[in-house]
């Protein structure tokens, strides 16, 4: 699950509060989450969960006997 969230900075204590929605919450439950600049594709995405990458050549079964 990729989530793309809104960080509120708290300078003053050196934090960066993340209020993710009930839908994704469940990232947080890991030990530890990958963090990383918005790409520009996505500036127009409103946060939330992201939409799984779909690889259509990788589900392509035709093209099994190939690899």
């Amino acid at each position: 699950m990729r989530v793309l969230l809104r960080p509120v900075l708290v300078p003053e204590l050196g934090l960066v509060v993340l209020k993710p929605g009930r839908e994704s919450i469940q990232i947080f439950h890991n030990p530890r989450v990958l963090v990383e600049p918005e790409p520009k594709s996505m500036r127009n995405l409103p946060s939330g969960v992201v939409p799984a990458v779909r690889q259509p050549l990788a589900e392509d079964k035709t093209l099994l006997p190939f690899f």
